[in-house]
């Protein structure tokens, strides 16, 4: 069978090689916290340029071509 032969050849290898320890820091945890603040401040930003823009239209202080 061809599984067979495969479980073979891997039978031959005498030494085992382990994979290096992958280190597991906070990074996952400061990229998920940097996005929530780098989002939030987006959101308060577009929220203040539109409560800007619409407090400007009830003002009827718009003015278009100066």
């Amino acid at each position: 069978m061809k599984n067979d032969d495969l479980r073979a050849d891997r039978d031959d290898l005498d030494t085992f090689v382990p994979r290096p320890v992958a280190k597991r820091g906070s990074n996952l945890v400061l990229q998920i916290a940097s996005g929530v603040f780098l989002g939030g401040l987006a959101l308060w930003l577009v929220q203040l340029g539109a409560t800007l823009l619409y407090s400007k239209l009830m003002l009827a202080t718009v003015t278009f071509g100066g």
